[in-house]
């Protein structure tokens, strides 16, 4: 069972590409990310020791913070997040959690580069018709 501060794999899928969608951060280390280097579909990675410099920007957002187990580095994130007046929460189980429900995961290879801000152009429908895109 999830603690207050946790949020299931099975409750974040919900949220997964809706507008109740929180801002995903995916803090784990260079080596974990290496022997996996898959996301969450819309989480960005940001290194867990400097969480603290995105606080001001994540303010007025809910923010799920995710490493490869949902333990120690998250945790840890989270409540750096907290503790500057963030609405952070930790995915229970963390990234192998998420892996191991079969749910999506992106290939970051495969990604278009990130613009000046940051962004980048997902699409959220299996196999879109190009007609649609447009």
């Amino acid at each position: 069972m999830a603690s207050y501060n946790e949020i299931p794999v099975s409750a974040l899928a919900r949220l997964i590409g809706t507008p109740y969608c929180p801002t995903l951060l995916d803090v784990r280390i260079d080596e974990d990310f290496d022997d996996d280097p898959r996301l969450i579909p819309g989480a960005y990675r940001h290194p867990f020791n400097s969480v603290v410099d995105l606080a001001e920007t994540l303010k007025d957002r809910s923010v799920v913070v995710y490493c490869q187990k949902g333990l120690k580095i998250s945790q840890g994130a989270a409540a750096l997040l907290r503790a500057s007046g963030v609405n952070a929460e930790v995915l229970e189980g963390g990234q192998f959690a998420w892996r191991d429900a079969k749910l999506p995961l992106v290939i970051t290879d495969k990604l278009p580069p990130l613009d000046a801000l940051g962004r980048t152009v997902w699409v959220t429908r299996h196999r879109p018709k190009i007609d649609r895109i447009a």
